[in-house]
């Protein structure tokens, strides 16, 4: 097995990771209903524009149906070529490996800001465990943490939806179902 910088990076962060776990959280857990919603952040991971374009389509159809004021995606773009297709958008932001300090945790601005945001429902939308956008969730203070089922991800989320997260719209669009009916006033 061949040892990178990055793979050490990863390993590293993933240990400083799980000392992070073990420290007490006073973060306090309150569910919404995504009608009830005044803000959402999403997680995730884009690799090609077939999942920019996803995401884009993703803003606008909760934009659209929802009326949420508030929506703003954070992606992480895991590869060492230029992004040409990605870009900076309302709404979207995301960072790359380039972007990693040396325990695999984003150190750029908008990641910051991301995560001192409070938002009413902060949605992972990633299918495999990754350390950047695990770091994000932890560290993120909003109130209701939702992401895909997994024994490893308990830690992590306040609700866990058993699906499979690989097509982002139709995991948006499942998980959502269980949002509008999920802590109904």
């Amino acid at each position: 097995m061949k040892f990178t910088f990055l793979k050490i990076k990863f390993l590293l962060g993933e240990k400083f990771l799980q000392r992070l776990l073990k420290k007490e959280n006073f973060r306090q857990v309150s569910s919404c209903n995504i009608q009830d919603a005044q803000s959402m952040g999403m997680i995730c991971v884009i690799k090609n524009e077939s999942d920019y374009q996803s995401v884009v389509k993703i803003i606008k159809m909760i934009k659209d149906e929802f009326k949420i004021p508030n929506i703003k995606i954070l992606a992480y773009y895991p590869l060492k070529d230029e992004p040409q297709f990605l870009k900076s958008r309302l709404g979207l932001d995301f960072f790359t490996i380039y972007d990693l300090n040396y325990h695999a945790f984003p150190k750029k601005n908008g990641v910051k800001n991301f995560i001192s945001e409070r938002f009413d429902i902060l949605l992972d939308l990633t299918e495999i465990k990754n350390i950047p956008l695990r770091f994000i969730l932890h560290m993120s203070n909003s109130p209701f943490k939702v992401g895909s089922f997994s024994e490893e991800n308990k830690p992590f989320y306040d609700l866990m939806i058993e699906t499979d997260p690989k097509d982002y719209l139709q995991y948006v669009k499942h998980v959502i179902n269980y949002l509008k009916i999920f802590n109904k006033k």
